[in-house]
């Protein structure tokens, strides 16, 4: 398991929310619910899933897009 801080997730990136759900980063929405907060989107043909997070928490990662380097 390998935590990062929420700002550094980029898009492509893979995540475990607390209750399981893992997803895939298409989106990230800024300001969400107010200021400091993002929410983490995956809209795909396999599921549509938005998690909230704090920019400064930690959040799990699963897996880097190496595509983005």
């Amino acid at each position: 398991m390998t935590m990062i801080r929420a700002d550094q997730v980029a898009l492509g990136d893979r995540l475990r929310s607390r209750d399981g759900t893992e997803l895939t980063v298409t989106r990230i929405d800024e300001n969400f619910l107010g200021s400091g907060m993002l929410a983490f989107v995956e809209d795909s043909e396999a599921q549509w899933f938005k998690m909230p997070a704090a920019a400064d928490h930690e959040v799990e990662l699963l897996e880097v897009d190496s595509s983005a380097d």
